[in-house]
C-alpha cells in the first residue's frame, strides 16, 4: 500500500477529487489509494473518526492511518487523514495531499504544526 501511495508522490491537491490525473484531496487520496487494493474505505476523513483499532504512537506501522483535525486546531473533529509510512524511535512520518505549502501529495513528518492537529492512528482490519 505504502509503495503504490508513493507513485503518487507530486500528484496536486484537489477538493473533492479521488481522480489522480487531476488531483486528490486528503481522503480522496486515501480512498484512492485503498480502492486500488479493493479495501472499502470512507470518502470523508470524518467517517475515519469510530472505525478501525486505535494504535499507539512509537507502535504504528506502515499502512496504518493517522488523523487530524481540520485547520481549526481548537475543533478536534477530524478533518485530514494520512497513511504512515514509518515510525521508528518517535519519527513518525506520513504520506497525505495537503492543501498547504506543498499543495499535493507530499511526506511529511509528525512535529510540529501537523503534531498539534493529530487526533489519533488507526489499523484497519480486513
Amino acid at each position: 500500500m505504502v509503495a503504490f501511495a508513493k507513485t503518487l508522490l507530486g500528484t496536486p491537491y484537489l477538493y473533492a477529487s479521488t481522480d489522480p490525473t487531476k488531483g486528490f484531496d486528503c481522503s480522496g487520496f486515501v480512498y484512492y489509494v485503498a480502492s486500488h487494493f479493493d479495501l472499502k474505505v470512507p470518502r470523508s476523513s470524518v467517517d475515519y473518526t469510530n472505525i478501525g483499532i486505535p494504535i499507539e504512537k512509537g507502535s504504528s506501522r506502515a499502512g496504518d492511518l493517522i488523523l487530524f483535525t481540520g485547520t481549526n486546531i481548537s475543533n478536534r473533529t477530524v478533518g485530514h487523514i494520512g497513511i504512515v509510512l514509518s515510525d521508528d524511535d518517535g519519527h513518525l512520518q506520513f504520506i497525505h495531499s495537503s492543501s498547504g505549502k506543498a499543495n499535493g501529495v507530499t511526506v511529511s513528518d509528525l512535529e510540529g504544526y501537523y503534531e498539534t492537529r493529530f487526533v489519533k492512528i488507526i489499523r484497519l482490519t480486513v
